[in-house]
């Protein structure tokens, strides 16, 4: 007689204490009026938060997010704050892209500034 005999072990999961995402705060101001809709609301929506990557947390994708809400298009320029670093977008009406301006090791706060044509 053979008895086969199976031992299981538990797979312990590798979390991390370091957030895979880090909220930023407001765009810098540069001056240059906002589009605006019907109501006086601006056209857009911002956010932005550096996001680890899965495979090495200590490099980090600085990621803006913009969402339009007018019934026109927006062209808008997203650049780190007073640097020559940037990325042009264009938003067609209700639509919303994400831009990575820049990937930065250990660097999890940024500042960035953004223009609308």
């Amino acid at each position: 007689m053979i008895f086969l005999l199976s031992i299981v072990t538990p797979v312990q999961s590798q979390t991390s204490s370091t957030p895979r995402l880090t909220m930023q705060g407001p765009a810098e101001q540069t001056g240059a009026p906002s589009l605006r809709d019907a109501l006086g609301r601006p056209c857009l929506d911002v956010e932005a938060a550096s996001r680890a990557h899965v495979v090495n947390p200590q490099m980090l994708d600085h990621v803006v997010s913009l969402k339009n809400n007018c019934v026109r298009q927006v062209s808008a320029k997203v650049c780190y704050f007073s640097t020559d670093r940037c990325k042009d977008v264009v938003l067609p009406a209700y639509k919303r892209a994400d831009i990575i301006l820049g990937t930065m090791r250990s660097v999890n706060t940024f500042r960035y500034s953004i223009s609308q044509k």
